[in-house]
């Protein structure tokens, strides 16, 4: 009983310190998952600025060269169309290393450029063709706006970015008349050296700049990080408006929030924290647990003391009579029959040792032979004195075990003095052992005056209540009565055999 009462104790702590282990770690998971959500937040405002800021810039970057273009427009309403004599300002135009050229295609066909060398593979280009840029050569037309190609390659070699400017001049009549197409090429990616773009790796983004190409119809990266943006990021886009063009500012965090260094701290100190907290409650309902066992031990030794005490009132009450008539029975024997008075001395000498050792015995336990020799003692006295009033039988085998001290004397006890004696001509008390798989029984049968007895009623003598205490504090041993008035009494002691 006491195994398996500790055992569901074992079960319940644990039960109680993985729930509270679950439940913390419960806690933490929400709070790190609110914090998560706050990070990829931040996280996500930082690359909205950040995309903003390099089309910002690109654009900053593109607006200023690109204006050459409306140089160009000037100079051309300025001559009337002439750019014979543009060699002698063109440096000013072309002071900054990344601009290849500009050029002047008069009905869309180029027919001068500066500086011309390097660049002769240009001459004779004719923007109505197919050809990279010469779409957006033709929007302009058509719109009357400036437009910007490219990145693309080159004809004289290299890549860049072009800005097509149509020009309309007005002839006598004051109409406006298409002249042609003034261009100003960039080298690329030298225009856009030096871009921001070139830190976000060091931020912890991946970035890439990338626009739909018209004549292909598909992604052409323009810019991009050293650590590549991959496509099956997600991203944060912005679209920058370029001259009649739309560029794309894609960025991304380097790691997923799931591979980054905090949350695996977050997640380290949450299993750490609900550890230590599951420990607690672990270390806390132990010490309950021992100051509830020490409780309950405290609460047995007094019920045990109350009951030694009860015992020992009883018995005194019972002896007191026993010893009285015993110790005159030995009186008269002494005269009348010395052998007789001689056993009759031995005899009470073994019951009273065998209680005195009772009474010291460790946890109440003693050895059924040495109580069935007292329980022979006590008989033995007791025919003495009733004569053939009192018949004993024993049906013992020569076994011995352990058992609960004092249970078995008490009742044959009950037997002789409230069963053989009260009834007239006196009866007889058998005293049985038998032995089953699991048990020893002791039946002690008298056919005495018997009496009332009903379980729910319970034991109205104390010697049967104490018996019965002793008993059920054995784990495996119980008593079983069974009484009925005028015909006698059988009770059923057993006890659980040693593993």
């Amino acid at each position: 009983m006491e195994d398996v009462r500790a055992e569901k104790n074992s079960r319940q702590i644990v039960f109680r310190t993985c729930g509270v282990f679950l439940l913390t770690f419960l806690a933490a998971l929400l709070l790190i998952t609110y914090t998560v959500q706050v990070n990829i937040q931040q996280e996500r405002s930082r690359m909205e600025h950040f995309a903003q800021s390099i089309g910002a810039e690109t654009y900053e970057i593109l607006l200023s060269e690109m204006g050459k273009a409306r140089v160009l427009e000037a100079y051309l309403l300025q001559t009337e169309g002439s750019y014979e004599n543009f060699e002698r300002i063109s440096h000013v135009l072309l002071r900054e290393p990344f601009v290849r050229n500009v050029l002047f295609a008069p009905d869309g066909i180029v027919e001068a450029v500066y500086p011309l060398k390097g660049n002769e593979a240009v001459i004779g280009l004719n923007m109505y063709e197919e050809g990279a840029g010469n779409k957006e050569a033709q929007a302009a037309i058509e719109k009357q706006e400036l437009y910007m190609a490219g990145p693309f390659d080159l004809i004289q070699g290299g890549a860049g970015i072009a800005g097509r400017l149509p020009i309309f001049l007005e002839d006598e009549t004051g109409a406006s008349v298409f002249w042609g197409i003034v261009s100003v090429t960039l080298d690329f990616p030298e225009v856009l050296s030096g871009s921001s773009i070139d830190r976000l790796n060091e931020q912890g983004f991946a970035c890439e700049v990338w626009r739909i190409n018209p004549d292909s119809g598909k992604r052409q990266t323009i810019l991009a990080t050293e650590i590549p943006l991959k496509q099956d990021w997600d991203t944060i886009d912005f679209q920058q408006e370029l001259f009649n063009s739309v560029w794309t500012v894609s960025i991304a965090p380097l790691q997923r929030w799931y591979s980054q260094t905090s949350f695996w701290m977050y997640l380290a100190a949450g299993l750490l924290i609900s550890f230590l907290a599951a420990m607690g409650i672990y270390h806390v309902e132990k010490l309950r647990l021992m100051r509830a066992e020490a409780s309950k031990r405290e609460i047995e030794r007094l019920l045990a003391q109350l009951e030694y005490e009860q015992g020992n009132m009883l018995f005194s009450q019972i002896r007191s009579h026993f010893f009285y008539h015993t110790l005159n029975s030995l009186q008269a024997l002494i005269v009348l029959d010395p052998d007789a008075a001689y056993k009759m001395a031995g005899d009470f000498s073994r019951y009273l040792r065998f209680n005195l050792d009772s009474v010291t015995s460790a946890g109440g336990i003693g050895s059924f032979r040495e109580e069935l020799r007292a329980v022979r003692a006590y008989a033995d006295i007791n025919q003495m004195q009733l004569g053939d009033r009192l018949t004993m039988k024993f049906d013992v085998p020569d076994v011995d075990f352990q058992m609960p001290a004092l249970t078995i004397q008490p009742i044959v006890e009950n037997a002789i003095l409230h069963g053989i004696k009260p009834k007239i001509g006196g009866g007889t008390v058998c005293v049985k052992l038998e032995e089953t798989a699991e048990h020893w029984q002791v039946i002690v049968e008298d056919d005495g005056v018997g009496f009332e007895y009903s379980p729910a009623v319970g034991d109205r003598s104390i010697g049967l209540s104490i018996v019965r205490q002793r008993m059920d504090r054995s784990p495996g041993c119980g008593i079983e009565i069974k009484s009925t008035p005028g015909q006698g009494t059988m009770i059923v002691l057993s006890y659980k055999k040693e593993d």
